[in-house]
């Protein structure tokens, strides 16, 4: 069975639920998404939660103790999202 100690690294959340989080093949927690926030998010957060407001929009909320400490909306193209056409922190 996978380790299930609780680790430092923030949780993702999407529509109110954690990401998939499941078992890796190692013995280690696996988490399903790809989530580089590099230096675009620099204020401190334990959470994250994704809301899609519609087809190209994508909004990230980055929570430190409930309270919102920054946004990212990023925008495609079109519904492929194959295409980002703008990113934006508030």
């Amino acid at each position: 069975m996978a380790d299930e100690t609780a680790s430092l690294s923030a949780l993702i959340m999407d529509r109110g639920l954690p990401v998939g989080n499941s078992a890796g093949s190692d013995g280690r927690r696996a988490l399903h998404t790809r989530v580089t926030a590099g230096k675009l998010v620099t204020e401190a957060f334990d959470s994250v939660y994704a809301t899609y407001p519609d087809s190209v929009t994508e909004v990230y909320t980055y929570q430190l103790a409930a309270s919102t400490v920054a946004t990212v909306t990023v925008i495609y193209t079109d519904s492929t999202k194959a295409n980002i056409l703008s990113v934006v922190k508030s």
